[in-house]
């Protein structure tokens, strides 16, 4: 009988005050052991030092991890309260770790003998040396502890930053009137004032409402405060990190804080970056000044205006784009949705990937979630029925919670005394909320997104490395995204949108064969629009992190109206709630269009050989997915494609490419 790995538990319900007390214990613990570990004698240091250092950081990561968590999922405001301090005491320690001299000293002479150390074990010292050099741990004293103020500075702005978009309660006061064309499922369950609904900044608001209300002013109305949202306080926050960052940078002899940190990513330098970036803003630009000319069409005709005096304005390119979809190709993401229920979409995903990756997924009947509406899956390996992890799927909106869609890899998978300790994670999103009067229905960009998502779970149940370094976290941000948007390949399969699909009210009516089609056929409608965005935000994180700017506001709005040719009102404050730039991405959004580039080639092969080939798929879940962080992606790329990977799939996917 094959031995079971270990599946731990968290208790959710824990009362704030223990877990303040529970955070400050894991912390004593760790430095304890850590002043043994430090006070080794030159000489005696071996392979078993090193292991019990990462052992220490595998423990106080299970510890503190699911605490850290609470604050972004938590329906309890005392608990969001401490967890968000116990997330910058834990980061404050990771920074004091990381910056000490003593514990570097003792690995530092363990250098010589890498070579000789098995594969999992020697990328375990490298990346352990590389990761002590970077956080100031090698610097004169001087430096060193200036480096760690600093960096302790920039985790408490971050982790501010973050809570205020969480935490986010602004409505817009709407009339029924003003909310033509936006189907009531959106607005009907909201709270009201009078006569108006209080429309929330959630995203099952305000896409529906950016694309599908008919009044302007009413798309206005809430795209100008959803792009208020941090406000200048967040704004400023940015601004501190920025100047912090680059003092970080120059304390190590880098230039510029891009350079600090691509160094140790696939791309190397931000000089390859912006060149890539510019590559496809070269490209891009034609084809999205084409797309604006029948945008403006369709202005210009709803509104009986000339074509020369219309101007699309930012509330503007999602609504005409829906519209461009419903006149061209008639597809109407409102009957596309009637198709996809939460839970048709949801068994559908699932059975692809138990199907492709040739695993297995339980849902528990009794879920030791956090909130009634969290679902909980065991995943197992039908090859030799061993079981891999734990996930959580947190889908729908509710005050305080995460805002955006991401996956959180809160314990991570290690060996601990020949125990395997299995990965637990959880999908947290921000779907429409089931009503009275119908499920939750996603939309195809929404399956999309589920698709993406879901990949970043398998990722972190896949892992079969030894040490917690090398899951989720611990794989190089610009492959992170790859195994997640090669995914979302399935969503634009007809075999794939037919199986996933019933009708909410009969769900053996599947997606009509002809709308799949023409959904399809309209993959890649206003691309270079939307691709250039992503181009932009990229160059804009470029800049901040190289150049520097003196007004992080002006500059984005700027940059930004630059690339789309639409006008960014001066009221709007972007940066402010761009998460990503304060929340792992930054001098690293470009990872999202670096990423594609590998998941469309590492596509090709399951294109040659059946999309849904198990055997493919388990394949590419032992090659790419299972050795999580603890190899170079560009070995796992080319072993498992059997050839160095090109470009020529992912420009073809931008409609640059040869048919």
């Amino acid at each position: 009988m094959t031995k079971q790995g270990t599946i731990r538990k968290v208790d959710w319900t824990i009362k704030p005050a223990m877990i303040r007390s529970t955070a400050d214990e894991a912390i004593e613990k760790s430095k304890k052991i850590l002043k043994v570990i430090a006070s080794v004698p030159a000489g005696e240091e071996n392979l078993e030092t090193l292991q019990r250092f990462e052992e220490v950081l595998g423990a106080v990561g299970e510890a503190l991890v699911p605490l850290v968590f609470l604050k972004y999922i938590s329906g309890d405001k005392a608990q969001r309260d401490v967890a968000d301090e116990v997330e910058k005491d834990t980061q404050k320690f990771e920074n004091e770790i990381w910056g000490r001299k003593d514990l570097y000293e003792v690995f530092a002479r363990l250098e010589p003998i890498m070579d000789s150390l098995e594969p999992e074990e020697k990328t375990l010292l490298d990346m352990t040396l590389k990761e002590f050099r970077h956080r100031g741990a090698a610097l004169e004293d001087n430096k060193r502890k200036e480096f760690l103020e600093v960096a302790n500075n920039i985790s408490v702005l971050e982790s501010e930053y973050g809570r205020v978009l969480n935490e986010i309660t602004t409505t817009v006061p709407c009339t029924i009137d003003e909310l033509d064309g936006v189907p009531p499922v959106v607005y009907e369950n909201l709270e009201k004032d009078g006569d108006k609904y209080l429309l929330t900044l959630d995203y099952p608001v305000v896409i529906p409402v950016r694309e599908c209300a008919t009044n302007p002013e009413t798309r206005k109305k809430i795209i100008i405060p959803f792009y208020q949202r941090g406000g200048k306080a967040n704004s400023e926050r940015l601004s501190d990190a920025l100047a912090l960052r680059e003092r970080l940078a120059k304390l190590l002899g880098h230039s510029n804080f891009a350079e600090y940190s691509i160094i140790r990513k696939m791309a190397k330098t931000p000089k390859r970056v912006i060149g890539f970036m510019n590559d496809l803003k070269t490209k891009l630009t034609p084809l999205m000044e084409k797309e604006m000319v029948l945008l403006k069409e369709l202005k210009a005709k709803e509104h009986n205006i000339p074509v020369d005096d219309v101007s699309i304005e930012l509330w503007d390119l999602f609504y005409y784009h829906e519209m461009l979809m419903r006149e061209k190709f008639a597809v109407d993401q409102n009957e596309v949705k009637e198709y996809f229920p939460a839970d048709t979409v949801i068994d559908g995903v699932l059975d692809v990937y138990q199907k492709v990756l040739d695993i297995d997924f339980e849902e528990s009947s009794t879920p030791s979630g956090w909130h009634e509406d969290v679902r909980e899956f065991k995943v197992t390996d039908k090859t030799n029925g061993k079981l891999l992890g734990v996930f959580f799927l947190d889908l729908f909106p509710r005050e305080g919670k995460f805002k955006h869609y991401a996956v959180f890899d809160f314990l991570s998978r290690r060996v601990r005394d020949e125990e395997e300790l299995l990965p637990i994670c959880a999908m947290v999103s921000n779907y429409q909320k089931p009503t009275e009067s119908q499920p939750s229905l996603f939309n195809h960009s929404e399956v999309e997104t589920f698709f993406h998502e879901f990949g970043h779970l398998m990722h972190v149940i896949s892992s079969q490395t030894k040490y917690a370094r090398f899951s989720l976290g611990g794989v190089l941000p610009d492959f992170i995204e790859t195994p997640s948007m090669m995914f979302q390949n399935w969503a634009w399969k007809e075999e794939v949108l037919s199986n996933i699909s019933g009708h909410y009210k009969d769900s053996k009516k599947k997606l009509p064969s002809d709308l799949i089609k023409r959904l399809i056929a309209a993959k890649l409608v206003d691309i270079g629009a939307f691709t250039l965005r992503q181009v932009c935000f990229s160059l804009v994180d470029m800049l901040f992190h190289t150049e520097g700017t003196e007004d992080t506001t002006s500059a984005f709005n700027k940059m930004l109206s630059d690339f789309t040719q639409i006008r960014i009102p001066d009221e709007t404050r972007m940066d402010a709630g761009f998460g990503h730039l304060m929340g792992g991405y930054e001098a690293g959004y470009y990872s999202y269009l670096w990423s594609q580039v590998y998941a469309e080639d590492i596509f090709t092969k399951f294109e040659k050989n059946g999309f849904m080939d198990t055997k493919t798929g388990t394949e590419y879940r032992k090659k790419i997915l299972s050795p999580g962080g603890s190899r170079d992606p560009d070995e796992m790329v080319q072993s498992f494609l059997g050839r160095e990977m090109n470009s020529d799939a992912f420009m073809k996917s931008l409609g640059l490419g040869k048919d």
